[in-house]
């Protein structure tokens, strides 16, 4: 049995030196304070102290072994989704980071696999960027903000995306970033940007894409969520009544129930509470449940697979939370084709692109 985490992030110094050398008044750069690494970012609070695993691809590979997880969803950190950049720039800078993650997940295909950015900012930039990465048969999914730059996801602006994503056979994993936080100037303190921000970020993204009617469009989109669907699980019957009994909920989501839209979505399993975790799987089923970690932040549980274990599911259950469920959201991976690398970029090994020197 295979066991797969979808939240998983990662960078490599490889990407970073891509964005210093393209655009480098607009690039985040690794700095040292003391023994720890900070990611500082023009005009935002440097990002920190990161753990070594984010870089350090062997301090990574223990760690999952630790976990029990076979094989990680890489993805960027939120910050780096940079979508608030003009469009050449925020094209040059997810091309950097999928071309480096691309190139990691080439030197060990046994335990990572991917999830691409894209530069949302910009409709033609986002499509060349998503045909390129979709020729990569270890590309699983694409990876994107609850918000792209304060607009929400039905917004008329992003209707390009998700036809395409549908045409690629593409999942589509959201994730907050705090940069963009919903009521962001009064959850300063206590650290309630992430606290309550982020997985007040994903209800707010659920909501748009049910009530929106982006889902009801397109019935063969795979939407997956962090943070185990935010509030909405718990709000459910609050957005159900609503629905029934006024007519706003139903400008755009004319025949379905939002409960039943809910449905679509796979939820990972960081919640952080056993009897939250249970509620999410007996009541929207388990075969829309996934692990998520969130490693290597702070705000990941140490055992992801331990706390799923603590339920006592039937083994069937698990099985499907570990691996079937991944497999089914997924994008088919096409294991022939990544003996070799599509081209001279994705050579690299994952030891040389995870190396803290710079």
């Amino acid at each position: 049995m295979t066991t797969y985490d979808l939240h998983a992030h990662a960078m490599s110094v490889q990407a970073l030196d891509a964005m210093a050398a393209a655009h480098p008044d607009h690039a985040p750069r690794l700095i040292e304070r003391g023994s720890d690494q900070f990611l500082e970012f023009p005009g935002r609070a440097a990002m920190g102290p990161l753990h070594p695993g984010m870089f350090d691809v062997d301090v990574r590979l223990a760690d999952m072994d630790r976990q029990r997880v076979d094989v990680q969803l890489l993805s960027v950190p939120p910050s780096n989704f940079f979508y608030h950049l003009p469009a050449e720039v925020g094209a040059a800078f997810a091309a950097a980071s999928n071309d480096a993650m691309a190139e990691v997940v080439w030197a060990r295909p046994d335990r990572f696999q991917m999830f691409a950015t894209l530069p949302l900012q910009d409709e033609a930039a986002a499509l060349a960027e998503l045909d390129r990465v979709a020729a990569l048969p270890h590309v699983r999914g694409v990876e994107i903000g609850t918000n792209v730059d304060g607009d929400d996801l039905d917004v008329d602006r992003l209707a390009y995306l998700w036809p395409a994503l549908v045409e690629h056979d593409l999942p589509a994993w959201l994730h907050p970033d705090q940069r963009t936080i919903a009521g962001a100037d009064r959850l300063t303190r206590y650290y309630l940007q992430n606290l309550i921000g982020n997985p007040l970020e994903t209800t707010i993204a659920i909501a748009a894409l049910i009530f929106g009617g982006v889902l009801e469009r397109h019935p063969g989109l795979r939407v997956g969520v962090v943070h185990g669907g935010g509030f909405t699980p718990y709000q459910i019957g609050r957005w159900r009544h609503g629905w029934q009994v006024r007519n706003e909920p139903r400008v755009k989501l004319r025949d379905t129930s939002p409960e039943a839209m809910l449905r679509r979505f796979t939820f990972d399993s960081l919640t952080h509470d056993p009897a939250s975790l249970r509620d999410l799987g007996e009541r929207f089923d388990w075969a829309n449940v996934v692990v998520g970690s969130d490693y290597p932040f702070d705000m990941g549980p140490a055992d992801p697979v331990g706390e799923l274990d603590s339920l006592g599911l039937d083994e069937a259950i698990r099985a499907a939370v570990t691996q079937g469920n991944a497999e089914r959201f997924l994008r088919p991976s096409g294991n022939d084709a990544m003996r070799e690398p599509a081209n001279a970029r994705l050579t690299a090994t994952a030891n040389e692109l995870f190396d803290h020197a710079p």
